[in-house]
């Protein structure tokens, strides 16, 4: 299966990518997928834990499982004042 990756803000930044499309063995998670991106982007590895993903348009937690054609959208801590 696979699945379209979506990278914004600073993570966009560090690994010079807007998207890519991802492939997965079926039944795989988002934790499966955030090992996959590490692995992929060394630059991202240090930080991944601190990064929310949404899956069409829903934030999920990392057990949440993938399913093909879906929309992963990998956003970076947010702040502010």
């Amino acid at each position: 299966m696979q699945v379209r990756v979506l990278y914004f803000g600073i993570v966009r930044e560090r690994i010079g990518l807007s998207e890519e499309v991802v492939a997965l063995v079926e039944s795989s998670t988002v934790a499966d997928l955030a090992a996959i991106l590490s692995a992929k982007h060394g630059n991202l590895a240090a930080g991944v834990s601190s990064l929310r993903l949404a899956v069409n348009l829903e934030y999920v937690d990392s057990d949440a499982i993938l399913h093909d054609d879906d929309e992963v959208a990998v956003i970076p801590p947010v702040s502010g004042g």
